[in-house]
């Protein structure tokens, strides 16, 4: 064989070879922006194990827990790694509200986005003996001494735009401190440190012998796990939200390496069992498409934007 052509069909082979390199080929870090023990820590978990067990990948996947600022540090990890398929991140709707409020300068147009995997549903609670017992009371009270009510939050993520927007349609105002993360908040509650804070009904379920309680609850209709504690609309606040779940990969990441995950997630959120476990922890098992999400979040940053000049000044 003439050298030249010997050459260029060893260099061609080369080139395939790492052209079509198997993917994934090492294990991937899936980024939580929490602690580890927390909600979205725990649906994290869930799909690391499905993964594996049901062989949807063929490398392991692993869980890596980057708290701090209110999710940011670990958002911003997730933006600036490589965009090579192998780090993916769970987040919320705090991804857009945190540039709302200008705590970041980026939001989910900055990434790939990879669809939801469903949702909590999410209300505000209390002591068990706060002086309001129930959410009428509580929005009396409210009514009484405006700004007297303190409500625990971590300013700038949905813990502190959802209270507000129900604030702002219940016709009252209440007094927002800064906190700090679901561990805190709980404790600052249980604490009578602050007097409300918005929860998901797995942390409801969970500390409920440590005394929370929940007040109302913002879905569209009772809950099974809850069926006493009302909705907001049923009290007349025309609110409807639920914390939904978002995956992401960093800007650039290849399509074809987006979409192995995107069908590792949506396998795994409709397995029975994988239903089964959200649906025992208060969650709502459900995928979205990237197409939907991002109208979502569209939404959402839409929604919140008029409301942050108003927030500051009432900081």
């Amino acid at each position: 064989m003439n050298w030249k052509l010997a050459l260029l069909l060893s260099l061609f082979s080369v080139a395939a070879f790492e052209g079509f390199a198997a993917y994934p080929d090492k294990p991937i870090k899936i980024i939580v922006p929490t602690n580890a023990g927390g909600e979205i820590d725990a649906m994290a978990r869930i799909f690391q194990r499905a993964f594996q067990e049901k062989d949807l990948l063929p490398v392991k996947a692993v869980v890596v827990n980057m708290p701090g600022a209110g999710g940011t540090v670990g958002t911003r990890r997730l933006k600036e790694s490589p965009p090579d398929g192998h780090t993916i991140g769970l987040w919320a709707p705090g991804i857009v509200t945190s540039k709302a409020m200008g705590i970041v300068n980026f939001d989910h147009k900055d990434f790939e986005v990879l669809g939801t995997t469903g949702y909590s549903e999410i209300g505000f609670g209390v002591k068990d003996d706060a002086p309001f017992q129930t959410i009428e009371e509580f929005i009396a009270a409210a009514k009484a001494k405006p700004n007297s009510i303190k409500v625990a939050t971590n300013i700038g993520l949905p813990v502190h735009f959802f209270p507000f927007l129900f604030a702002e349609e219940a016709g009252i105002e209440l007094k927002f401190v800064q906190s700090g993360g679901g561990s805190v908040r709980l404790a600052s509650i249980l604490g009578k440190h602050n007097d409300m804070a918005m929860f998901s009904l797995l942390a409801f379920k969970q500390f409920k012998k440590s005394g929370l309680k929940p007040l109302v609850i913002l879905s569209g209709e009772r809950h099974d796990l809850f069926p006493d504690i009302p909705t907001a609309k049923e009290i007349g606040v025309d609110l409807e939200i639920t914390d939904t779940r978002i995956w992401l990969a960093p800007k650039g990441t290849p399509p074809e390496r987006l979409e192995i995950i995107s069908n590792a997630i949506k396998t795994t959120i409709e397995a029975e069992d994988v239903r089964e476990e959200f649906i025992s922890l208060g969650l709502t098992p459900e995928f979205g498409s990237a197409e939907k999400l991002e109208i979502f979040l569209d939404d959402v940053t839409k929604r919140i934007t008029p409301l942050v000049a108003k927030m500051r000044k009432n900081r």
